[in-house]
Order: structure tokens, then sequence, then C-alpha cells
């Protein structure tokens, strides 16, 4: 499939003759034309044509949305998406499970990281709020954040991302981006749709069953050295943190409140 062409919506019929349709893929190759193997963050990876072209296709509640399909190389598809609850700016989902990761009514999710956003004309800086910027974005290009001109609230900084976006928010776990990380470990900051307004930092310490190299009061997790903890014990963790494990074969530790088990 040629890079941004749009992957067509089939009649009944059509994708009935289709042995592939709706069916689990990992590769192109696995998906008759013109379907698409496309990743559904609600479901899983499955061999898909488009499910709409406009809006009166959809529930009430949701509208027809174009998204990239990456495994194309960056070929288009239409989706019935959610209509929800964040605004211009904050963290989102491409495919929502629910209203609390979908934009508003005239948002649509965009960039790498995922921002409600609106449309706009590259070269015309007007066409975005202040506060935002015009990025050349897939499929279409849209106003994302940035607050590197106007600066942050009091207990706020501007965190960079991907894109040339920037957004004002509180960290938790050590401030890497004003002090390095000690033997040179690398600095990850991570945002959450369902935390604006927060970061989790972390100075990567690599680590895994054969090499367990963690310092004094750290366990190896998920190939990450993180913090132990007793989760009997009240409070164990940093704000920002608790004490959990990803599964019952792996040890207690601070995760960050980005991750719940369950």
């Amino acid at each position: 499939m040629e890079p941004e062409s749009l992957v067509p919506m089939l009649d009944y019929d059509a994708r009935m003759r289709r042995a592939t349709y709706h069916q689990t893929c990992s590769e192109q190759t696995e998906c008759e034309a013109p379907l698409v193997c496309f990743h559904d963050g609600r479901f899983r990876s499955y061999c898909s044509d488009s499910a709409c072209t406009t809006d009166s296709q959809c529930p009430e509640d949701q509208r027809c949305r174009t998204v990239i399909a990456p495994r194309t190389g960056g070929g288009l598809i239409r989706l019935c998406l959610l209509v929800g609850i964040r605004h211009e700016g904050q963290r989102c989902l491409r495919t929502p499970f629910d209203v609390t990761a979908a934009c508003t009514e005239g948002l649509e999710c965009r960039g790498r990281d995922g921002y409600c956003a609106r449309p706009c004309t590259p070269g015309q800086p007007e066409s975005c709020p202040d506060g935002f910027f015009c990025a050349d974005v897939k499929p279409t290009p849209a106003c994302l954040p940035t607050c590197e001109k106007r600066g942050c609230p009091q207990g706020e900084r501007c965190i960079p991302f991907k894109e040339g976006t920037s957004i004002c928010a509180s960290i938790y776990g050590p401030n890497c981006l004003d002090t390095p990380c000690p033997d040179g470990r690398k600095c990850e900051v991570v945002s959450n749709s369902e935390f604006p307004g927060k970061v989790w930092a972390e100075c990567i310490q690599r680590c895994s069953a054969t090499n367990p190299a963690c310092g004094e009061g750290q366990v190896c997790d998920h190939y990450h050295c993180l913090q132990a903890c007793d989760p009997n014990e009240p409070n164990p963790c940093a704000e920002g943190y608790h004490c959990d494990r990803r599964s019952e074969k792996l040890p207690w530790s601070c995760q960050p409140d980005t991750w719940r088990g369950g």
C-alpha cells in the first residue's frame, strides 16, 4: 500500500469474500488487499477495511475519524471513534476505550504522543491559539501544545516531548531533566492520558535475571531496577508511586501510578 492512501470501506459481500477479514494479524502480508493489518488499541491487531466514510454511519456518541495504520507504512483507515472529555492540548488515545481518553467534539487525537488538537494550516501560525503551534503531522496538520515561550505555573516545568511538543507538568521521580542521571544512565520521561499535568521520570538502570546489578534497596522488575517495597508498610513509596507487582513471579516494587495491577 502506498503511504497516505486511504483504505476503502467495502460492502458486506466484498468483506465476506475475504477469508482474512477481521482475522488476527501481525504483518501486513497476512491480510488480503485492500484490507490492512491494523493495531486497534481497544481490541487487537486484525485485518480491516475502513468502518465508515461519514459520521452518519457511526453510533450517536461516535464520529468517523481518519487514523494511521502504521504497519502499512503510513496508510490511512477510517474508524468510528468516541467523542470524549479531553480538551485541547490534553493527552488522548487514538482508539480510546472510553470517553476519559477521547477528545471533545471538534478535536482529534494527533501527534505521536497523542494530543487533542484542532486542524491548522502549516506556515500560518495564527491558525493555532496561544500555547500551540501548527505541526505537520499525519494524517493532517494539527495544533499541538508548546510551553517553551509562555512558561509554566509555579511547581510545574516545561517538559519536551516528540515532534517539538512540550507540556507543563509536575514531575514524579528524579528530575533528571535538570539534574543529569548518574553513571551515564538514560533519563526517560513518560506521561499518560489518564493523568493530565503529570509526568514520571526515571534514570533507567537495566537489569535481568542473569544480571541483577541493582543497588541496595532495589529489585529487578521488568528489566528495570526499581525501589523495593513492602505492601504491608504504610506509605512505603514516594508521592506518585504505589507498592505493587506486575505478576506473582515478580517482586514488590514502587510502581508509578500510571500502572495499576489487576
